[in-house]
């Protein structure tokens, strides 16, 4: 991984961290950098940002960021309902038990 890369995911994971990335609405996120706020859209798989990183090279950290926080929100929404299930089958074990 060249360093350019590396510091891209490095700033991205610092955005993530301090909580510089907010879902505006499923196609729009909002990120404030350390200077500038850009905003991320979302268009099918293909992300694309405002800042002029993105327009050099095609990526960035805030890409990364966005893409990240997308991936993190599919699976909690899977580990919620693996949950769900779960709480579910245990009450209706319980409830089995108490009622004998």
């Amino acid at each position: 991984m060249d360093s350019e890369r590396a510091g891209m995911i490095s700033k991205a994971a610092w955005l993530i961290k301090e909580g510089r990335v907010v879902k505006i609405s499923d196609v729009m996120y909002y990120v404030k950098g350390r200077k500038n706020r850009h905003i991320v859209q979302v268009n099918g798989d293909a992300l694309t940002c405002t800042c002029p990183g993105y327009k050099e090279r095609g990526i960035c950290s805030h890409v990364i960021a966005v893409s990240t926080v997308m991936k993190l929100e599919e699976g909690r929404e899977v580990l919620d309902e693996l949950l769900r299930a779960r709480i579910e089958r245990e009450f209706k074990a319980f409830v089995k038990r108490i009622e004998k």
